[in-house]
């Protein structure tokens, strides 16, 4: 009784840490080491299964590991897309770069009555050192991502797509014109590849060239985004800024949900692609992989140039519209409501691409504060001659009239019916 006492203490785990950059997938000698592994950083509730289905179709090339490597996996394995704050409790286990192109490994261990997980030097307990094992890893996990974003892309779809009008449907769809066709393609060689466990020749040569055909339709997408963008920072007048900004949230969400439908098909597109490059040509695996996560980073960033560009702008069109409240003070609670909808369209989908935007966040203007300040006057004068020449003859003297009594009633309503909102 007593020997079998002392054989309680605590585990000596060891856990395998592997890392494309993006992702981390931690390899266990049972699922209590990793779960273990993730809770001890706060992690385990973001952390995902990573299976021997998810292993097996790019590890063909190092068939005498699969076998092993699918049954530890299949009981341990979790992996992780990693964000700023997963990468700061990840940083201090100083993953090393691998013989393999853009993976880094280490090992982590605990010892004794030692809580915390440290870095260990096990070096011949590693399952997952050879090359061939980690190129498959790497490309699965590569695959991975790619469809947990595109889930998170056809989710946001559905919201996005039931909320657009006949109008912009119809808009959408002759724009995205053989879209449609290539993603019929692209699902039947998915269905191919479940049915058949492979990406033969013939399948292949049916969407060999479709990631070209979805990027020229994302360019088109993007470039309107930026259109959009220009176009709010030529409204320099509160009232012309207002009638834009009504049609703007259905414009950037009309877009962008262009954008997803393109970033997914592209992600459809690596994920067979890198199946059929692993059967067909396994020593280019980590080449193609490579090329395909640089593409999909340039892919990235040339939207989240375009949706930097219009929340920017649409951050500035709330800063004008607070520099004219005096005058305006039923249209700028407008424009704030409207830029609060485009830019929540604008984050949702930013955030399901893997994009963080910043921006300001700026507060509307009380009435009362807003009288307080010379440049409030100013704008209100100007707004009010130009309100006056518009709807009368171009006489000065009628102009300024106009322009003194539109500020005064202003002063009169605004004083009174303006209380809603905050100052700055």
């Amino acid at each position: 009784m007593d020997d079998a006492a002392g054989d309680e203490s605590p585990p000596n785990d060891e856990v395998e840490l592997i890392s494309d950059g993006e992702s981390l997938l931690v390899v266990g000698h049972d699922r209590r080491s990793t779960e273990g592994f993730f809770r001890s950083l706060g992690l385990l509730e973001w952390a995902r299964t990573f299976g021997a289905e998810q292993l097996t179709p790019l590890l063909r090339s190092s068939a005498g590991f699969v076998k092993t490597l699918s049954e530890a996996a299949a009981e341990s394995a979790l992996w992780l897309k990693i964000t700023p704050d997963s990468a700061d409790a990840i940083a201090e286990f100083g993953l090393t770069d691998t013989k393999v192109p853009g993976v880094s490994y280490a090992m982590a261990g605990q010892r004794g009555d030692i809580k915390s997980w440290i870095k260990v030097d096990s070096s011949t307990k590693a399952q997952l050192q050879n090359p061939a094992l980690l190129s498959g890893l790497a490309g699965a996990m590569g695959q991975l991502a790619r469809e947990q974003e595109a889930a998170q892309l056809r989710a946001l779809l559905e919201t996005i797509d039931h909320k657009l009008d006949q109008v912009l449907r119809g808009q959408r769809d002759e724009i995205i014109g053989d879209l449609s066709g290539i993603e019929r393609e692209l699902h039947a060689a998915s269905r191919t590849r479940e049915i058949e466990g492979r990406i033969d020749e013939v399948t292949w040569s049916k969407i060999d060239n479709a990631s070209r055909e979805i990027r020229q339709v994302q360019a088109k997408a993007v470039l309107k985004l930026t259109g959009i963008a220009e176009d709010l920072e030529a409204q320099t007048r509160v009232g012309e800024l207002r009638a834009r900004l009504n049609s703007v949230r259905e414009e950037v969400r009309l877009w962008l949900s262009v954008i997803a439908r393109c970033t997914t098909a592209l992600h459809e597109h690596a994920i067979l692609e890198l199946e059929y490059v692993a059967a067909t040509f396994p020593d280019q695996l980590d080449v193609r992989r490579v090329t395909l996560d640089t593409l999909r980073v340039e892919d990235r960033e040339e939207v989240h140039s375009a949706l930097s560009m219009l929340v920017d702008r649409l951050s500035a069109a709330s800063d004008r519209a607070n520099g004219h409240k005096v005058l305006h003070f039923r249209a700028v609670p407008e424009v704030f409501a409207r830029v609060g909808e485009a830019r929540e369209v604008a984050r949702r989908v930013g955030e399901a691409l893997g994009i963080e935007v910043q921006w300001v966040a700026a507060d509307e203007i009380r009435w009362s504060a807003a009288a307080r300040q010379p440049r409030q006057w100013r704008n209100g004068v100007t707004d009010g001659a130009a309100i006056g020449w518009e709807k009368s003859k171009p006489i000065v003297a009628p102009i300024a009239i106009g322009a003194a009594t539109t500020l005064v009633v202003a002063a009169f309503k605004g004083s009174t019916g303006s209380s809603g909102s905050t100052e700055t």
